[in-house]
């Protein structure tokens, strides 16, 4: 044996000694925890700690905190040795924790994004095992990680506030927590707009967009936290809080749920099935809100909540339809496998399949649940509130021409974007524009013929602005703007209601029975046998 080689050779007893160590057992444990943890999270996180933008924007945080550490109580002396100091202190911490948090982080999340198509990187991401859930998840864990960071950075600051009195830990909670919250569903949103931008032009654009948003959203968050510590704190000892936390946690994570399905399906391969999750969780989100309105009228007694749950529920499943309309009526054969074939499962989920003509009966049939559910509420609640039996009964066929005009303009959406599909494709974005044209031109047209008619002068309500849905919500409700504090048809006795609600209903019939038959062949698709080559390449990978 060589004298290298002897050096090389190491003693047995001492391997096994290191290799019992606490420290080579620890070791051991993180090598494993990486090697499980997504490759996205850890090249992004490994990527976003180097680079020159989170490098200059830590120091700047560490920067300004100082910074107004000093200003804060040079401002507040000599006060500050007898008063409570907490608060202003506090609000400049958070003010300069929000920047990093509500701007830098979800901004970067939609460029770590948008990047990989500019640079084409991301094909080579499709093309590995990662799905595309994988790809967004390991994108939000990584400025999950930055988010992070930054708070460890303030921690100390954040301490040092409660020390100067006048604030309670339960303010300080949910200030961190919430702003927590909103980053990381601010961050999720970045990242379904870098999905939506598939060119450089779409990415200048939905690049402005999203910064818009982002500064509207954190200078609305950061209004509102400020107001809250400005008052005083203790709303976590409130009555009703516990309720306001269920619910906003509910609805958040429905949202992110939403959003991150949504962000997955934009990145994914074409033939996937990007709708059912989304569907689904759709479908969750109205079960939930449509429980929480209903405890919450029964807890607090209060009619709004029971107007709440329709009228917020059609403009969601507005949205939604418009969205699924949207999409393209040629089911892949992939998506075919996976298709139900039992009588109960081609009756109950064929909703939840791809394609414009079961999202809209899904839109249209829950939507008509909900405002079903609301009548038999509104049955419960006169019995319970005798004292608005009269505004009860009357917001029944108010919420009967919602679903009227729901069902007319989903469905002339859907027929123009039929229409317009064989001319040119185009993607969801311009889909959800012909839904707006579409109701917009519902309300103009009708109103210009009157407006001509009438020699240009102002108008009254007639039956020409049947079409003209806001005008005709507006005649149908006590205060068209006031929805939300009370609803009742006025003159319902009188002929206005029962002529309105006729006309309406006659319409949304024809619309619904269009729609139907053309639905018929995108309704009666059927399940495709998976190929004997594909079910062993599953079966091989799955091994």
């Amino acid at each position: 044996m060589s004298t290298a080689a002897e050096e090389l050779q190491i003693t047995p007893g001492v391997e096994t000694f290191v290799d019992e160590t606490a420290l080579g057992g620890f070791d051991r444990v993180v090598s494993s925890i990486g090697d499980w943890l997504n490759p996205i999270l850890v090249k992004e996180t490994r990527q976003a700690l180097k680079s020159r933008q989170f490098t200059i924007s830590f120091w700047l945080v560490l920067a300004f905190a100082v910074g107004w550490s000093f200003v804060g109580i040079t401002l507040q002396l000599p006060q500050i040795y007898y008063l409570p100091s907490g608060a202003p202190m506090l609000v400049g911490y958070f003010l300069v924790l929000c920047v990093p948090l509500l701007i830098v982080v979800p901004f970067s999340a939609y460029r770590s994004l948008a990047t990989e198509r500019e640079d084409g990187t991301y094909e080579l991401l499709s093309i590995t095992s990662l799905s595309a859930r994988q790809i967004v998840t390991g994108k939000l864990g990584s400025a999950l990680v930055q988010i992070i960071v930054y708070y460890a950075a303030l921690a100390p600051c954040i301490g040092f506030t409660y020390l100067l009195r006048g604030l309670d830990i339960g303010t300080i909670l949910i200030l961190l927590t919430g702003t927590f919250l909103v980053s990381v569903l601010l961050s999720t949103i970045g990242l379904v707009f870098a999905g939506a931008a598939q060119s450089r032009q779409w990415q200048a654009l939905t690049s402005v967009v999203l910064l818009l948003l982002l500064l509207i959203a954190g200078g609305g968050w950061c209004a509102l936290m400020i107001s809250m510590v400005n008052s005083g704190g203790g709303l976590i000892y409130q009555d009703g809080f516990l309720e306001m936390a269920g619910f906003s946690l509910t609805m958040y994570a429905t949202f992110m749920a939403m959003f991150i399905f949504l962000a997955s399906a934009q990145n994914s391969f074409v033939t996937d099935n990007r709708s059912t999750k989304l569907r689904v969780t759709m479908l969750v989100q109205q079960l939930c809100f449509a429980g929480w309105m209903t405890y919450l009228w029964l807890d607090e007694k209060e009619f709004a909540f029971l107007l709440f749950l329709p009228v917020i529920s059609g403009a969601a499943w507005m949205l939604y339809g418009a969205l699924m309309t949207g999409e393209i009526a040629e089911l892949s054969p992939r998506a075919r496998r996976d298709l139900p074939q039992s009588f109960f499962g081609r009756a109950f989920l064929t909703w939840f399949n791809p394609g414009p003509s079961t999202g809209y009966a899904l839109a249209i049939l829950t939507y008509l649940a909900v405002v079903l559910y609301s009548i038999q509420l509104n049955v419960l609640a006169s019995i319970r509130q005798p004292d608005l039996s009269r505004d009860l009964i009357d917001s029944v066929p108010f919420w009967a021409m919602l679903w009227f005009y729901a069902t007319i303009y989903l469905g002339l959406g859907r027929l123009a974007i039929l229409g317009l599909r064989k001319l040119s494709d185009f993607n969801l974005a311009a889909a959800v524009m012909i839904h707006v044209l579409v109701m917009v031109a519902g309300c103009a047209i009708p109103y210009f013929i009157g407006f001509w008619k009438n020699d240009f002068r102002s108008l009254r309500y007639s039956q020409l602005q049947v079409s003209n849905w806001v005008w005709t919500l507006s005649e149908a409700s006590d205060k068209a703007w006031s929805i939300p504090f009370k609803i009742g048809i006025r003159g319902i006795w009188d002929g206005f209601a029962v002529p309105m609600v006729t006309v309406v209903g006659f319409f949304a019939l024809v619309v619904l029975a269009i729609n139907l038959a053309v639905a018929a062949r995108e309704i009666e698709a059927t399940r495709l046998e998976t190929p004997e080559r594909i079910r062993v390449d599953s079966d091989v990978s799955a091994a």
